[in-house]
């Protein structure tokens, strides 16, 4: 089926960062974000969140932040995750992401949609924040997840949807598979990429294979998950000793070739992109690192020419 002509607003404007619990989000109880472990109010949250997405931004450029939540979250945290995500609205854009504990779909559907109904009361009328219904939707056969994806519409009707983010299927793979569904015209989609989902050996078979996924979605499709790795070093087998990799100039490593190529297709078409993680404690992909808690946190950036990539990707810099 040819792409709607219909639109969304311009995905290129998201120049964007994850901020993750440190278990990684894919949780069945509360989530924790890096930073948020001895949090219990609304006024503590937002303390964190205004130290860590603020630095964030300062550090690298961004705009938005994707932060995760779930059932309980919402169910039994939510005064206090509100502290966080109103602290983050007041520096730019969020991406409200839910995602399923396991097998990549929600496990009890009254309980997702009570969820939503909740975050959409308090949030669907702000125009800066953007709702992703489901993170990589793998537990869905394709048809299944486009009539999951129409439902969710329908329950929500007053959100906007150039503020909705439907996620392609499989593991946000497959943009086209949901773009192509005339019900869900208006909406932005979601795609991930990751150098462990494929292996290609030059930068051109990376972005043939990235042009291909996409095709011609790509001016409503937004890359919520990218990433390489940035805060740590790799061990180099002749010296053996550990060096941070440099994403400034093509190389050999599968890593930097993978990156290298994937910001150029983003920056060649414009198209908006959030990195993984731009915060997750003990993550080696994490752009930011992080010392202190409270109102002493501090970030840093591990890797330099990392975030040179990123920002050449969200149109920064030079060509």
């Amino acid at each position: 089926m040819a792409r709607s002509t219909e639109s969304s607003a311009a995905d290129g404007s998201f120049k964007g960062l994850n901020w993750a619990d440190t278990r990684d989000n894919f949780q069945a109880g509360v989530l924790v974000l890096s930073g948020l472990g001895d949090v219990d109010t609304y006024a503590g949250a937002a303390e964190v969140s205004d130290r860590v997405v603020g630095q964030m931004y300062s550090l690298t450029g961004a705009d938005t932040v994707r932060m995760p939540i779930n059932e309980p979250t919402v169910s039994s945290l939510w005064s206090t995750y509100t502290g966080a995500v109103d602290a983050a609205l007041a520096r730019g854009r969020v991406i409200l992401c839910y995602w399923a504990a396991k097998r990549g779909k929600p496990a009890d559907p009254a309980a997702f949609k009570r969820m939503w109904a909740t975050v959409v009361a308090r949030y669907g009328g702000s125009e800066a924040v953007f709702f992703e219904p489901i993170n990589e939707p793998y537990g869905f056969r394709r048809g299944a997840l486009n009539n999951f994806y129409a439902d969710w519409l329908a329950a929500f009707p007053g959100v906007p949807r150039d503020r909705v983010i439907l996620d392609g299927s499989g593991y946000a793979q497959k943009p086209a598979t949901v773009g192509a569904d005339r019900r869900l015209d208006g909406c932005l989609l979601g795609y991930h990429e990751y150098s462990f989902f494929d292996s290609f050996r030059t930068e051109d078979a990376w972005r043939s294979h990235i042009r291909r996924d996409v095709g011609d979605y790509h001016d409503r499709t937004v890359c919520t998950e990218f990433g390489a790795v940035m805060n740590t070093g790799l061990l180099d087998a002749k010296t053996r000793h550990e060096h941070l990799l440099d994403y400034g100039s093509a190389s050999g490593d599968a890593f930097v070739r993978y990156l290298r190529a994937a910001t150029d297709q983003f920056r060649e078409w414009g198209m908006g992109s959030v990195y993984w993680p731009g915060l997750r404690d003990g993550d080696v992909y994490a752009l930011c690192n992080r010392l202190g808690s409270g109102s002493e946190i501090a970030l840093s950036v591990g890797n330099a020419s990392g975030l040179a990539r990123i920002r050449h990707g969200w149109g920064a810099g030079e060509d």
